[in-house]
């Protein structure tokens, strides 16, 4: 595993990738410790990843969540995500993120697999938390969705680079039931939308984001997340679901709740739930108590 990540993802330093080894090792071991002990089983608490395009208001989603929704504080817990790590790594403090937005077709597939280590690394961080409902910003699911589907149709990851990542991402994935959530929130907008509030926040690694980079993410989001105008190849709506199953989703989102199913997906997240919501308006919840009000009534 060791020279795995040096010879073929691309970490430079022996010490980074032991300690990689060893973590996934130490948190595969302890999965299955946890699952055939005979301890009596704790309340479950529930995992939502929230996600999204670039710049669809992602952060500004949990931050209201964590910061504005006071009867919620002590029950939601926010996991943001870990984009201090792909913008800090190792000793020479290695911008990773800059570097796969400089030079896509050298460091995508580099940058995918520390995207995925890292997302292990956060949920193994967040899994202790005690509050009953944890949102997570985007998932290993996203990532290859969305983001390794794009770098790969964009040639920036090779057929043997992907087979590569799919033949260590399925097990992974399977051993650490963590990391598959209850549910989906996926905050929906236009690619132009996106693309206007990137160029506002000005993070300076997005520089060279065009809009059709945006425009193809939109539309693997929506290929994953969001019945199409052909029927929904990859998604149930509530109407084709059991009434049983229905009848336990509010009337308030009983619209906007679909099932994910489909040969292209991954097993684990088969009938998984996903919320879409609609970001498309730019809303001042500081100014318009009103719109803030209802669009909280949503959730």
């Amino acid at each position: 595993m060791v020279e795995f990540l040096q010879s073929s993802v691309g970490i430079i330093h022996k010490n980074h990738a032991e300690s990689i080894t060893s973590f996934i090792k130490e948190s595969v071991v302890e999965e299955l410790e946890d699952t055939s002990s005979s301890k009596p089983p704790q309340k479950k608490r529930l995992t939502f990843c929230v996600e999204g395009n670039i710049s669809v208001g992602k952060s500004t989603f949990l931050q209201r969540i964590a910061n504005e929704t006071i009867e919620l504080r002590d029950l939601v817990e926010i996991v943001p995500e870990p984009v201090a790590k792909w913008q800090d790594v190792g000793p020479d403090h290695f911008n990773i993120l800059d570097a796969f937005y400089a030079e896509p077709q050298r460091y995508a597939y580099t940058f995918q697999n520390y995207v995925f280590v890292t997302r292990v690394m956060q949920e193994r961080e967040s899994s202790g938390g005690i509050k009953p409902l944890r949102l997570m910003e985007r998932s290993v699911f996203s990532d290859r969705m969305v983001f390794v589907r794009a770098v790969h149709e964009a040639n920036w990851m090779n057929e043997m680079e992907i087979s590569i990542y799919d033949s260590w991402f399925d097990p992974v994935v399977s051993s650490l039931p963590g990391l598959i959530p209850d549910g989906f929130i996926y905050l929906r907008a236009s690619p132009d939308t996106c693309h206007k509030r990137m160029m506002l926040r000005k993070r300076s690694e997005e520089g060279g984001v065009s809009l059709d980079y945006l425009q193809g993410l939109h539309e693997k989001h929506e290929s994953w997340l969001f019945p199409s105008k052909g029927g929904g190849r990859g998604v149930l709506s509530v109407s084709q679901l059991p009434t049983q199953m229905e009848g336990n989703l509010p009337p308030g989102i009983r619209d906007r709740v679909f099932y994910l199913e489909g040969d292209h997906m991954h097993s684990s997240i088969q009938k998984v739930p996903a919320l879409v919501l609609d970001c498309e308006p730019d809303i001042d919840f500081n100014r318009d108590i009103q719109a803030k009000r209802h669009y909280s009534l949503r959730k």
